[in-house]
């Protein structure tokens, strides 16, 4: 089946299938929903909501039971079939919500106090029970189609956390995809029906980049770690570069609001393949139209936190939301950077709207970091951070704490445009917050030094797991490959940003050492050599791909790349390395290397 469809047939497409929201009473009444027992909770099969879903609705179900009024208040969302109590945390803009009582929506089918990107946090109205069945998605909702790598299909409903809605994807109905032979995605059969539809109208009027055209007889090669590309090929890797998408993840939907739910539960922490893109790019190559891709993602948040202040503030209050301002911090500081050594290159205006992007992530941040009330004992910075910084998984905050490390180093630069130091509490406090993720992270984890005088670095994939230590090494619970080399996307903003803080170059030796060992086992979890001796470990299956994110550490331990390699053949090798990522990281690696020679280097093209 052909899945990929021009943007006009797209468009008519979604237009065709009508996308009308049925009402949901009406809905229940077909569904029988009245004629359900009390208690229907202690019944319900929830194995059909997955493993980790069918764990969560378990622990619910250990909360001392709650009485609920039935007229009691139920504020209900505009994208996910949810409704909260008036004091939850993780309602939104309170004032716009439609209001029902608990009774109706519980006869209604609504999740009832669910929050989170698949419904498993439970928010509010803790200890009902509920009367009735929740809705499950009707066989006739609208939805998108879209071809895995596996050539599978895969229905899934707009909105949805994992895939941003294009025009490679068909739209179909549930019952229309299965017959297609396509699945259903967990993450939806979990979280429930949708309420709303994409805006088509909206669709067409987001930014658009140009489509790159490879040159006839053109055939890409591998880039070398030694040697600088041809200024053709590095061209080329330009106008690549410049034909990806911007990468503005909410899909606008009909009811705005609907927008505003999405962008709570999308997944910026691994964090944004493209805006990663658009900055490794401009490091390697100095291009301005690539600062400039950065920047239209930058204004559409920096817009965001201007206009919903209370929702950014509450998307940022863990490293994990954080970075939804990663655009905005990092063109910021390639912004100032650049200006501060070649004033010459940047205008006025880009200076202005580099210090907008910065004064909405300050004020963004303002009830997260600062504040002299209720400081941690240990870390000295806000409690509630703290803690954050205890529980969560590294690879969920690192992209975060890299966001909060760019925008340190952009406000410095900043104040010395502007012969100010009016931003030094918050760049202290800031540090101060940088300073201790990092402590807490290397308690966590283990820096080991082998007998051959290497120092290696590897963690627990997440605090206090099944984890042991016998004669200074770590043992049980190491991260794997894939969830590590996501958080190494973080520890390379701090490198480049605020490399004092935790993330100098003795530090990424050692990481690179426990990369480049690793990639010459066959274990999924990354260890140094002592440890793989004692207790090897996969917490996910090994794959002998290279991972190309771990590209940069060439920088550090020559053979990185070829490591990362060994597991193929010559013919395989050349293959995968001609793609765009891996001509691009293999080109940013190089960046690095030059980086460590001169510090104030802003990007590769200074020394072409």
């Amino acid at each position: 089946m052909n899945t990929k469809l021009p943007h006009g047939l797209f468009i008519m497409g979604m237009l065709s299938l009508g996308l009308l929201l049925t009402g949901t009473t009406q809905a229940a009444e077909k569904t029988g929903a009245t004629a359900v027992a009390k208690n229907v909770e202690n019944v319900i099969d929830y194995s059909k909501y997955g493993r980790k879903g069918a764990k969560a609705r378990k622990q619910w179900l250990k909360i001392p039971e709650k009485a609920y009024a039935p007229n009691t208040k139920a504020y209900c969302d505009a994208l996910w079939m949810r409704v909260h109590e008036e004091n939850c945390p993780d309602l939104l803009l309170i004032d716009k919500k439609k209001i029902i009582t608990l009774e109706l929506a519980d006869m209604e089918g609504w999740r009832i106090g669910e929050s989170g990107q698949s419904g498993r946090s439970r928010c509010c109205f803790e200890g009902y029970r509920r009367m009735y069945p929740e809705k499950l998605i009707p066989e006739e909702a609208p939805g998108i189609v879209q071809t895995l790598k596996s050539g599978a299909l895969k229905w899934q409903l707009a909105g949805c956390h994992r895939f941003l809605v294009n025009s490679n994807h068909v739209p179909m109905t549930q019952r229309e995809a299965k017959k297609a032979g396509a699945f259903v995605c967990e993450h939806c059969i979990e979280r429930g029906p949708s309420l709303t539809t994409a805006s088509m109208a909206a669709l067409k009027e987001m930014p658009s980049t140009p489509e790159f055209i490879s040159p006839e007889g053109w055939t890409p090669k591998p880039f070398s770690t030694e040697h600088l590309p041809t200024k053709q090929e590095i061209d080329l890797l330009i106008q690549e570069t410049l034909a990806l998408d911007y990468s503005i993840l909410e899909t606008p939907f009909e009811e705005p609001m609907a927008s505003l739910e999405q962008f709570m539960g999308m997944r910026f922490f691994f964090p944004v393949g493209n805006w990663l893109t658009f900055y490794q790019a401009y490091r390697a190559t100095g291009d301005q139209r690539i600062l400039e891709s950065l920047r239209v993602s930058a204004r559409h948040y920096r817009d965001l936190c201007v206009e919903y202040p209370d929702v950014a503030a509450l998307k940022a209050s863990d490293p994990e939301g954080m970075a939804f301002m990663y655009s905005m911090a990092v063109s910021a500081r390639l912004t100032l950077q650049l200006a501060r050594k070649h004033p010459d290159q940047v205008s006025q205006q880009e200076l202005a709207e580099a210090e907008s992007f910065l004064k909405a992530i300050v004020a963004t941040l303002k009830p997260v970091c600062e504040g002299d009330v209720g400081l941690d004992s240990e870390m000295g910075i806000p409690k509630a951070l703290a803690d954050d910084f205890r529980r969560r998984a590294f690879n969920r905050a690192l992209n975060g704490i890299g966001t909060l490390a760019m925008t340190t180093a952009a406000l410095e630069d900043l104040q010395a445009i502007r012969e100010t130091t009016t931003l030094n509490p918050q760049i202290d406090r800031y540090r101060k917050c940088i300073q201790e993720y990092f402590k807490n992270w290397k308690r966590e984890g283990c820096l080991y030094t082998e007998d051959d005088g290497k120092t290696y670095f590897y963690y627990p994939y997440i605090a206090g797991g099944r984890t042991k230590r016998v004669n200074g090494l770590l043992l049980g619970g190491a991260d794997d490959v894939g969830h590590f080399s996501h958080s190494m996307q973080g520890v390379m903003l701090v490198h480049d940003a605020t490399p004092e803080l935790g993330a100098d170059d003795d530090f990424m030796t050692a990481i690179a050492n426990s990369v480049y060992h690793n990639s010459y086992t066959k274990n999924g979890s990354i260890q140094c050599p002592s440890a793989d001796k004692i207790q090897p470990l996969s917490r996910k299956p090994f794959s002998k791909n290279p991972k190309n994110r771990f590209y940069m550490f060439e920088a550090f331990r020559d053979g990185v790349i070829e490591g990362q390699n060994s597991k193929l053949n010559g013919n395989n090798t050349a293959e995968i390395n001609s793609e765009y990522s891996y001509r691009l990281k293999t080109l940013h690696a190089q960046f690095l290397k030059a980086l460590r020679k001169d510090q104030s280097l802003v990007h590769l093209g200074e020394v072409m």
